[in-house]
């Protein structure tokens, strides 16, 4: 009966530590590299202050949206590349949820972009993608798992 409870307590604090993570508000990198290169690739973020997407005013044409997500623009202009960091307010994070696969696209006039969102952590649009919270949740659930036995 004892091992039950550990497992059913260890089982409820995991899920409320990704949960409540998941309710929290986000944090990203705001900066364009047009007007600061060190908003480029690769990333410095010395100099830059990160953003309580909480704090970023609504789009005028998306009422009542919310930004939930980080997203990382890179573009190719004229064989020219431009980064643009923000909050995001629509979309998914990565391609069917993995944060590790970025959209891209490429059009005429040789332009190319790659589109990247993520939510798995504050300011995940610093660097190519990882997502660390999905193997925190993998390696604590074997951790419990590990733990019921020993009980």
């Amino acid at each position: 009966m004892a091992v039950n409870s550990t497992y059913m307590i260890t089982f409820g604090i995991v899920f409320i530590v990704v949960a409540v993570q998941m309710a929290y508000s986000i944090k990203c990198w705001e900066c364009r590299s047009d007007s600061d290169p060190k908003c480029a690739d690769p990333f410095d973020n010395s100099t830059l202050s990160i953003t309580d997407c909480r704090q970023v005013e609504s789009k005028e044409h998306l009422p009542g949206v919310r930004a939930t997500m980080c997203r990382k623009i890179r573009q190719k202009v004229h064989g020219e590349w431009r980064y643009f960091r923000s909050c995001a307010f629509m979309g998914e994070p990565g391609i069917g949820g993995d944060e590790r696969f970025c959209v891209m696209r490429s059009g005429t006039y040789n332009i190319f972009m790659e589109y990247c969102t993520c939510n798995s952590k504050d300011g995940c649009n610093s660097a190519p993608q990882f997502t660390p919270t999905k193997w925190s949740v993998t390696i604590i659930a074997v951790l419990s798992i590990m733990l019921y036995r020993m009980f």
